[in-house]
C-alpha cells in the first residue's frame, strides 16, 4: 500500500516535471527522462530562475519604495535561488531521479534480455 501511495505522488510530481509550459524557456535544459537530475544542474536552473525573478523583484521594490532605504541588491536573487533549489531538491528532484533510475534499469534489463535471446 505504501508503495502505491509513493507511486501516485511521484506520478503527480512528474506530471509537473514534464509540463513544458511550466519550464518556459528553460525546457531545453531538462535532462532526458532516463537521466538523473544532478544537484549541479538543479542549482544552475535555480540560479537562473532566482537571479531573473530576484532582480525583477528588486526593480519593483526600488520603484515602489521611492527614497526609502532599499535592501541589498543581492538579497532577493540569493533568497529566491536558495528557496527554489531547496524546494526542488525536496519535492520534484527525488521524483524525477526515481523515475530516471527505474527507466534506466528497465532499459538495461531489456538490452540484456535481448542480448541473451541472441545467444
Amino acid at each position: 500500500m505504501a508503495q502505491r501511495v509513493c507511486d501516485d505522488v511521484d506520478e503527480r510530481l512528474n506530471k509537473l516535471n514534464d509540463a513544458d509550459p511550466l519550464w518556459g524557456p528553460l525546457a531545453g535544459c531538462r535532462p532526458a527522462k532516463d537521466r538523473r537530475f544532478s544537484g549541479w544542474r538543479a542549482f544552475l536552473l535555480a540560479a537562473v530562475f532566482g537571479g531573473f525573478f530576484g532582480m525583477s523583484l528588486n526593480l519593483i521594490v526600488a520603484l515602489s519604495a521611492g527614497r526609502q532605504v532599499l535592501p541589498c541588491v543581492y538579497a532577493m536573487p540569493l533568497a529566491l535561488t536558495s528557496i527554489s533549489f531547496v524546494a526542488f531538491r525536496l519535492t520534484l528532484g527525488p521524483a524525477w531521479n526515481r523515475r530516471a533510475y527505474w527507466l534506466a534499469r528497465r532499459q538495461d534489463y531489456l538490452a540484456n534480455s535481448a542480448e541473451r535471446a541472441r545467444r
